[in-house]
């Protein structure tokens, strides 16, 4: 009886495990998937991105300062150690006195792997020169190929270096692509470093990281359904939501990954997490493609009628080539980056006197391709 009892023992157990492992896929229980719901607005529990919002209104001080010289009548020169202090936040120079007492500022948080404190303080000293030359004559076109001062055309009067940059866009677009993108980015790139277990003041590290990317993004907690008040990245994605997303608007598209994402931390779901912080970062990278493209297309449209229009579309355009360099996660490469810029140049710097409507063409499509972006329709 024992040599019979133990091959069928063994054979019933055998048939156990494969009509076992037999069992239908879909009645597998998946444990290791959260179900949680997204809010429909960023209105998440101890959520703070003050620290991003106020370095988006001392941007926004800076450029009220220079933009006092965009004027036909006389006005006061720029105040270029104002500017200095601005960025760095020192001495009080802030109109609203919160962005004073902050302890924040611009400055340490800009990414300086190709010198962009240093060019920015000179960027505000140069422009007091010119802002001088211009307030002494306040009617007349004083820029030209090799001198800074005012260009007016039409109703547009911008102050503009020597090679014809506008002084107020190299700022704002310099401090929107090495301090908010470069600082958004950085943060979700390497949002799976931040520990998300530890919870203090209501809320995790890595959900701090996520809230703080968000405010530089600047859009309110119900966008897109609320527009109002959008600042810089989220201003600009507002504007081409449409030509991009065509009947889902790119607006829809960034706000429900930041929604997403956010709710994923927060119910510890890294998968979700990194689908929405990808979603995040390819689509912030596309709103400047396709502003670039609309920057340039503006350019060629005034060639030879307002280059006050021309030079302020075109300094728009290359401080968003500039911008696609602090994110460690681009689609564009570094060399394509330097191709673009190449356009834009006499010799080794950029001079937007002699910019040709040829390699302005050439800069257009090649922002399309790398993208996959439909250039008529932006």
């Amino acid at each position: 009886m024992k040599t019979i009892k133990t091959p069928l023992i063994i054979l019933i157990a055998t048939t156990i495990i494969i009509a076992s492992s037999c069992k239908p896929e879909k009645d597998d229980p998946k444990p290791n998937t959260p179900t949680y719901t997204v809010p429909t607005t960023y209105n998440f529990v101890g959520a703070d991105f003050s620290s991003s919002t106020k370095r988006l209104s001392m941007l926004a001080e800076i450029t009220t300062h220079i933009r006092t010289t965009h004027v036909t009548t006389a006005h006061g020169t720029l105040d270029g150690q104002k500017l200095k202090d601005m960025y760095a936040n020192v001495n009080s120079m802030f109109t609203d006195g919160s962005l004073n007492t902050s302890g924040l500022q611009l400055k340490d948080v800009t990414n300086n792997t190709f010198n962009a404190q240093a060019e920015f303080e000179a960027n505000f000293m140069d422009a007091v020169p010119a802002s001088l030359t211009a307030s002494l004559n306040p009617g007349v076109t004083t820029a030209s190929n090799g001198v800074a001062g005012k260009l007016i055309s039409g109703t547009r009067y911008i102050l503009v270096d020597k090679d014809g940059f506008e002084y107020k866009e190299f700022v704002e677009k310099g401090i929107m692509g090495s301090v908010f993108y470069y600082q958004a980015t950085k943060l979700l790139n390497s949002i799976g470093t931040f520990d998300n277990s530890a919870v203090t003041s209501g809320t995790t590290a890595q959900e701090r990281a996520w809230d703080e990317a968000f405010g530089y993004f600047g859009v309110p907690i119900d966008f897109p359904t609320n527009i109002t008040g959008l600042k810089n990245w989220g201003s600009y994605c507002n504007s081409v939501s449409i030509a991009l997303g065509g009947t889902t608007s790119i607006n829809a598209t960034i706000m429900n990954a930041w929604l997403k994402g956010r709710a994923a931390i927060s119910n510890k779901d890294a998968a979700g997490r990194d689908a929405a912080r990808d979603i995040v970062v390819k689509t912030w990278e596309k709103v400047a493609a396709a502003r670039f493209i609309t920057y340039i297309k503006g350019a060629k449209s005034k060639v030879g009628i307002e280059p006050s229009t021309v030079h302020h579309n075109l300094s728009e355009g290359v401080g968003f080539i500039h911008a696609f360099k602090y994110n460690s996660a681009k689609t564009i490469s570094d060399s394509d980056i330097d191709v673009l810029l190449g356009y834009f140049k006499t010799g080794a710097s950029v001079n937007l006197y002699t910019v040709t409507i040829s390699n302005l063409d050439n800069a257009i499509n090649m922002v399309a391709s790398i993208f996959g972006l439909d250039a008529n329709l932006l």
